[in-house]
C-alpha cells in the first residue's frame, strides 16, 4: 500500500472571518494562535480565561496538494484520519467524504471519487461542541464533577479528552484540530487492515499472528529479537519461539522485546504491503485468590504476583499534539529511574501516543489503562453515543493489545465512588442499570473479543465483593484513599490503611520558585495573592490545606522560597508514610500508586514532577520509598519503641543486616544496635524492635534530660511530649556488605527538633565525564537539599538525611552543559535547618577537585 502524508503546512479560519493563520499538522488551533500571537502563553497569570473564546468558535483548516495520475490510478483511495478533535466535516476539491464526532476514535473514509489528478484541496471544519453540550444537557441533564465553566456541564456528551474542559490541577482549553495523523493510503490488489498476536505460554512459547487482509494475499511473519530473525511462519499458524526470552516489570528482570514483522505479497510475489509490532513475551493477569484478610488484588506477570508501586498519569500538556518522544521519555524515564514499577493511565485524559506505549515498554512500566471516562455520568441510554463509544474502544484496542506494558484495561475513574444510583437518574448520579450497560457489558465484551489475553475490572476504584457502593472496601478490590486530603485525618492514620491495593492517594505542594517565576509577576509571588489563588483550582481545600498540614509538621518557613520547598516536604513526607506503609503490609497490600507523577500546567498540584519538568522533594523521595529494598522504622509514641522492618522487591531472596543508630539533634550517639534476617522476594518482614523507653541524655552534671516519651496525643501520632523530643533513631539496610537503603525515625514532628547548625559543606569532583556532588555534615542534616541558582539539575538523591560526620557523594545532572566554573559558581546546599529564620543561608560550593 502506498501513504500520502497530508501533514505539515496548513491553514487555519474562523467562521467570521477575523482570524486567519498558518496551522501546523497534527497540531491544534491553539498551538497556532499562540505561534501567530492571537492569543497569549496560557501558562501566565489569568490568560486562561482571555482565551475561552476559542472553543466558542467554528474553525476550518484547509490545505492543497498534488496526486499524479498513477496513484489516483489505484482502485482504492483511503482517507486515514487518526485524531480528530472533534466534530469535525471533512471534505476533498469542496465534496463532504467524512463527518466525525470523536477525538479518540481513528476515522477512515473511500475518497476515490473525490480526487484528481494534479492539485485537490482538503478542509476540515470543527464545529463548537459547546452549542451541541448545551443543547443535550438541557433535554437531560448528565451530572459530573469538576465543572469549572457551566457551558462545559454537558461534556460528557461529546467524546472528547475530559480534563481539556479543566480539573482541579489544570486549565480549562477546550481543544479543536487534526490532533493526530492524517493521510491518504492508496492500493489495488489488497492490503493489511489489522494484526493481532496471540501467545501461548503454556509448553515454551509459541506465537499466533492473525491478519486481517480486504483482499487476496498471502500474510508471511517475520521474529526478531535484537536484530537477529530467530522465527519466521504463516498467519493464522502457531511459530514456537527458540530460547524464549520474557518481558518483566522495572526492577524485576529485563524488559525483552521482540518484533514482529507481518508482509503481504500478491500472487507474483511482490509485496503489497507490510505491518509491524514490537512485543513482549510474558503473560498478565489480575490475581485475585481468598485468603485470611479477604481477597487478594495485584497484578501476576509470568505467574510471579509483583507488588505495584507508581504514580497517576495525566496528559502531559492540555495540548497533546505538542508533546513530542522526548518528553515522554523524560517523564517517564524519570519514573522509572526512581524505582516505579507502574503507571496508571487515568480516565479524565487521553489514549495517549504511541511514544507513550513504547517508553512503558522499555522501561518495564506496568499500565494500570482506564478507557476515557472519568468523574461524570455518561449517556449510555443513547444507541448513537453508544455505538460511537463500541468504535472507540475497538480502534484502541486494535492499536495499543500488541504493548508488552499494558497490565489490565479499567471501565472509568471513579463513577462508583458517588455517581450511580440505585434509585435511578437524579441531579447527582447516573442509574445502575445504564451504568452497567457501558461498564459491566460493553467494555468488557470488547476486551474479551479484540484483546483477550489482559483482564478487565469495570472501575477504580471498585469492591468485587459485598456491597458495590462500598467503593473502597478494605477486604477487596482496589481504593481511592484520600482520608487525609480530603478528610483532613494526620499523615499517621495512613497507618491504618489495609486496602489491597492503593490506585490513587495524594497531597498537593506548589513547584519551586523556578517554575512560579514562569507564570508570575513579581508582585503575584505571594501564596494569598490573586494569580497564585487562580492557579489553585481545588477550590475548596486548596492552599489553606497545604498550608494547614505545613504549619503541623515544620516551623514557618523563613521567606517566600522556603515557603515553597516546605509545601513540597510536607507532600513528600505524606507519601512516604502511606507508601513505606503499603510495603510494610505486603502482601495484604500489592499496589501503591500515588496521585499524580506530571502535571499540565504551572499550579499547585498534587504532582512529584512539575510542568516545568522540574523533580518535586516527592519524586525524590519516591526514589527510596520505592527502592528494592527498603528499611523502615514505625514508632511507637507510648511504649518508646521502633519497630524495623526489611521490603524486598528483588526477584530473589535476600539476607539483610539492619543497623540502628540513636543519636540526639547535636549528633550524640546515645545507642546502636543491628538486627538480621532473610527476606523473601515480593515480601516484608519485622527484623527487629529497637526499645528506647529507656534512654537518657545527660545534657550536663546532674542534669538528665527526659526522653520518658510520656504522650499527650493519641497513640501512633506523633505528639507533645514531656521533655525533650530530640530523639533519631537512623537505620540502615545492609546486603552482602553494601548500604542498599537508609531511613531515619522520628518520635516528635520535625519543627520540634532542636535542630542545630548542621556545618554543611560541599565540594564538586570531576568523574568520569560528569561531576559529583561531596556533601558532609558536621551534625545531623535532615532534608538536605542540593540546587543550582541559574540552571537545572537533577541529581542522584536530594532531600536526604545525613547523619553527624557523614560524607555522601551525590551525582550532579545538569540539563545544560556547565563547565567547572560555573558548576561550582551555582552549586548550593541547604537543610531544614536553613529553612527557618535562625537558620543560615544555603551554603555554598567551595572547590572544583579533579579525582
Amino acid at each position: 500500500m502506498q501513504y500520502f502524508d497530508l501533514g505539515g503546512t496548513w491553514q487555519w479560519q474562523d467562521a467570521q472571518g477575523e482570524h486567519q493563520v498558518p496551522a501546523t499538522v497534527p497540531g491544534s488551533v491553539h498551538q497556532d494562535l499562540l505561534e501567530a500571537g492571537v492569543i497569549a502563553d496560557l501558562n501566565w497569570r489569568d490568560n486562561e480565561r482571555h482565551a475561552l473564546w476559542v472553543a466558542e468558535r467554528e474553525w476550518t483548516v484547509s490545505r492543497s496538494f498534488d496526486l499524479d495520475a498513477a496513484a489516483v490510478a489505484h482502485e482504492y483511495l483511503v482517507l486515514d484520519c487518526e485524531g480528530l478533535d472533534t466534530l469535525a466535516t471533512v471534505s476533498i476539491n469542496d465534496q463532504v467524504v467524512l463527518r466525525a464526532d470523536n477525538m479518540f476514535r481513528r476515522w477512515e473514509a473511500d475518497v476515490k471519487a473525490a480526487l484528481r489528478p494534479g492539485s485537490n484541496t482538503i478542509s476540515v471544519t470543527f464545529a463548537s461542541p459547546l452549542p451541541m453540550m448545551a443543547e443535550r444537557q438541557a433535554e437531560f441533564a448528565l451530572p459530573a464533577w469538576n465543572v469549572y465553566n457551566q457551558a462545559y456541564a454537558g461534556k460528557s456528551y461529546v467524546r472528547k479528552m475530559a480534563c481539556s474542559f479543566g480539573w482541579d490541577w489544570g486549565l480549562m482549553a477546550a481543544t479543536v484540530g487534526i490532533w493526530r495523523g492524517i493521510g491518504l493510503g492508496a492500493w489495488s490488489t489488497a492490503r493489511l487492515d489489522d494484526v493481532r498476536i496471540h501467545q501461548d505460554h503454556s509448553a515454551g512459547v509459541s506465537l499466533t499472528v492473525d491478519a486481517a487482509v480486504s483482499g487476496a494475499g498471502t500474510a508471511t511473519v517475520t521474529i526478531s529479537y535484537q536484530g537477529n530473525e530467530v522465527a519466521r511462519g504463516s498467519a493464522g499458524v502457531p511459530i514456537a519461539i527458540p530460547d524464549p526470552q520474557l518481558w518483566w516489570p522495572n526492577g524485576m528482570g529485563a524488559q525483552a522485546l521482540y518484533q514482529v514483522c507481518v508482509v503481504l505479497t500478491g500472487a507474483d510475489g511482490a509485496e503489497l504491503d507490510r505491518q509491524e509490532r514490537r512485543i513482549g513475551l510474558r503473560t498478565m493477569r489480575i490475581n485475585r485468590e481468598q485468603d485470611q484478610w479477604g481477597e487478594s488484588f495485584g497484578i501476576a506477570v509470568n505467574g510471579v504476583r509483583v507488588f505495584s508501586k507508581g504514580s497517576n498519569w495525566i496528559p502531559a500538556d492540555v495540548l497533546v499534539s505538542r508533546l513530542q518522544p522526548s518528553d515522554y521519555q523524560r517523564l517517564l524515564g524519570a519514573a522509572a529511574d526512581c524505582n516505579h514499577n507502574c503507571v496508571r493511565l487515568w480516565g479524565g485524559g487521553t489514549y495517549e501516543q504511541d511514544a507513550f506505549y513504547e517508553v512503558c515498554d522499555e522501561r518495564g512500566l506496568l499500565i494500570w489503562h482506564d478507557f476515557m471516562f472519568a468523574c461524570a455520568t455518561y449517556p449510555s441510554f443513547d444507541r448513537d453515543w453508544l455505538s460511537n463509544v463500541k468504535h472507540e474502544v475497538e480502534d484502541n484496542l486494535q492499536r495499543l493489545r500488541h504493548h508488552a506494558s499494558i497490565a489490565l484495561w479499567c471501565g472509568n475513574n471513579e463513577l462508583e465512588q458517588g455517581l450511580v444510583s440505585e434509585e435511578g437518574w437524579n441531579q447527582a448520579a447516573m442509574s445502575w442499570k445504564d451504568y452497567c450497560k457501558l461498564f459491566d457489558d460493553l467494555l468488557p465484551e470488547l476486551v474479551a473479543a479484540h484483546d483477550g489475553e489482559r483482564d478487565y475490572w469495570p472501575c477504580s476504584p471498585h469492591s468485587p465483593s459485598g456491597n458495590r457502593r462500598h467503593h473502597s472496601n478494605p477486604n477487596c478490590g482496589d481504593a481511592h484513599c484520600w482520608t487525609v486530603w480530603f478528610g483532613g485525618q494526620p499523615f499517621e492514620a495512613q497507618r491504618d490503611w489495609t486496602h489491597r491495593f492503593m490506585s490513587e492517594f495524594g497531597f498537593q505542594s506548589f513547584p519551586e520558585l523556578k517554575t512560579i517565576e514562569t507564570f508570575t509577576a513579581p508582585e503575584d509571588r505571594n501564596l494569598c495573592s490573586r494569580v497564585m489563588d487562580y492557579h489553585q483550582r481545588s477550590k475548596n481545600k486548596g492552599n489553606k490545606t497545604i498550608y494547614a498540614y505545613l504549619l503541623d509538621w515544620f516551623q514557618v518557613p523563613k521567606d517566600f522560597e522556603e515557603t515553597l520547598w516546605g509545601t513540597q516536604l510536607t507532600q513528600a513526607l505524606c507519601i512516604q508514610y502511606a507508601a513505606e506503609h503499603s510495603r510494610h503490609l505486603q502482601p495484604r497490600m500489592e499496589g501503591c500508586v500515588y496521585w499524580q507523577l506530571n502535571d499540565l500546567w504551572p499550579a499547585a498540584t498534587w504532582s512529584s514532577i512539575d510542568s516545568c519538568g522540574r523533580w518535586k522533594a516527592l519524586q525524590y523521595f519516591s526514589k527510596r520509598f520505592f527502592e528494592p529494598i527498603l528499611v523502615g522504622g514505625v514508632e511507637h509514641c507510648g511504649k518508646g519503641t521502633v519497630t524495623t522492618f526489611v521490603s524486598n522487591h528483588r526477584a530473589t531472596a535476600i539476607d539483610a543486616t539492619v543497623r540502628w543508630t540513636a543519636t540526639d539533634c547535636a549528633g550524640a550517639e546515645l545507642a546502636r544496635g543491628d538486627f538480621s534476617a532473610t527476606i523473601p522476594s515480593q515480601g516484608s518482614v519485622d527484623v527487629g524492635v529497637i526499645d528506647a523507653m529507656d534512654l537518657r541524655l545527660r545534657k550536663g552534671a546532674g542534669d538528665v534530660g527526659a526522653y520518658e516519651l510520656r504522650q499527650v496525643g493519641a497513640d501512633g501520632v506523633l505528639g507533645q511530649y514531656e521533655g525533650e523530643c530530640d530523639l533519631m533513631i537512623w537505620l540502615r539496610c545492609e546486603v552482602d556488605g553494601a548500604v542498599v537503603s537508609r531511613n531515619l525515625t522520628l518520635f516528635a514532628r520535625p519543627k520540634h527538633l532542636e535542630l542545630q547548625d548542621p556545618g554543611l559543606s560541599v565540594e564538586v569532583e570531576a568523574v568520569g565525564g560528569g561531576y559529583e556532588a561531596v556533601v558532609r555534615a558536621e551534625r545531623p542534616a535532615l532534608w538536605t537539599r542540593l540546587g543550582l541558582n541559574e540552571a537545572d539539575a537533577t541529581f542522584a538523591d536530594n532531600f536526604f538525611h545525613l547523619q553527624a560526620g557523614e560524607t555522601r557523594r551525590i551525582t550532579i545532572m545538569p540539563t545544560e552543559t556547565l563547565d567547572e566554573d560555573a558548576l561550582r559558581a551555582q552549586l548550593r546546599v541547604s537543610s531544614l535547618y536553613h529553612s527557618y529564620s535562625h537558620g543560615a543561608d544555603a551554603v555554598a560550593a567551595t572547590q572544583v577537585v579533579e579525582a
